[in-house]
């Protein structure tokens, strides 16, 4: 696909899905999978995004990876473009490019790097070596640190199969001023979701990811529609609805992110499931407050 085509789609909203493991946490559900993503594909969403934070990326070792992507892109049956997580180091990333690009998927998103001995000239060898390697897809860098700088950007964006950045790092001023330096030649994406969806679209953002929309993908349009239409007291009230949901998922230092969003599929009849180490399962006392509270929406 095309650099252009994809940005019209990434110009939009995304779910990040979850990965659902089998009960003793050994093995991918594929199953489960499936079922899932026969659900957000009944629901028309546009983008979707196996192997990201809400994925659990970081707890699948490289065959599980593949499954992962090989389960979705199955299940999909070309009803929504699919873009794939994909890092670790140099040599997985690249071989995952392969697999992605193998699958005929158009696109991939670049987790931040995770390494104790980092730095800015070091990330920006790690992002140069991904892009160059990818030559035909699209790429989106996922900004969750800071040594993805406005500098480190600013080099990367003479790559043509560069189109997005998704942003969760940082405040609303720091992504405003970061817009306002390197322009709008890539899709820039909220990467919080829904409860800052707004206010980074007044910043300049045209897009953003959902981890709610695993579940509620029609509140997720609606609150797109709302800011693509400028009703900014629809999305503000759609802001104020399910931010007690995401303040739960903020609980425990953030670590509640992924399981609250698995409770609430259990509860509607989709596959969750429990975590995997190093993430924790919730007490009866959070799961019962995620049901309590989407099921007032």
């Amino acid at each position: 696909m095309d650099y252009e085509k994809f940005k019209e789609i990434l110009s939009g909203y995304s779910v990040t899905t979850v990965t659902p493991f089998s009960p003793d946490l050994s093995q991918i559900d594929v199953d489960a999978i499936s079922t899932n993503i026969n659900f957000l594909t009944k629901q028309k969403v546009p983008l979707i995004i196996p192997n990201g934070n809400t994925g659990e990326f970081y707890s699948l070792s490289e065959e599980e990876w593949k499954a992962v992507l090989n389960a979705v892109v199955d299940a999909s049956r070309g009803k929504a473009i699919i873009m794939s997580g994909i890092g670790h180091s140099i040599k997985t990333a690249l071989s995952q490019l392969d697999e992605v690009r193998n699958l005929s998927v158009p696109a991939a998103m670049v987790m931040y790097p995770q390494h104790v001995f980092s730095s800015e000239e070091g990330v920006l060898g790690y992002y140069r070596t991904l892009l160059e390697s990818a030559k035909e897809l699209n790429v989106v860098l996922y900004k969750k640190g800071p040594l993805l700088s406005d500098t480190v950007l600013e080099k990367l964006m003479v790559f043509n199969n560069l189109v997005g950045v998704k942003y969760a790092f940082g405040r609303i001023v720091d992504f405003s001023r970061t817009v306002h330096q390197l322009g709008h030649s890539i899709v820039w994406s909220c990467g919080s979701a829904e409860r800052f969806a707004p206010f980074f679209w007044l910043a300049g953002a045209r897009a953003f990811t959902s981890g709610l929309c695993n579940f509620a993908p029609h509140i997720t349009k609606r609150m797109y529609d709302a800011l693509k239409a400028s009703k900014y007291k629809e999305a503000m009230d759609l802001q104020k609805m399910i931010t007690p949901f995401e303040d739960l998922r903020e609980g425990r230092g953030t670590a509640n992110n992924v399981p609250v969003v698995k409770a609430a599929m259990d509860h509607l009849g989709l596959k969750g499931g429990l975590c995997r180490p190093p993430i924790h399962p919730l007490s009866k006392e959070e799961k019962n407050a995620a049901i309590s509270i989407i099921s007032k929406w």
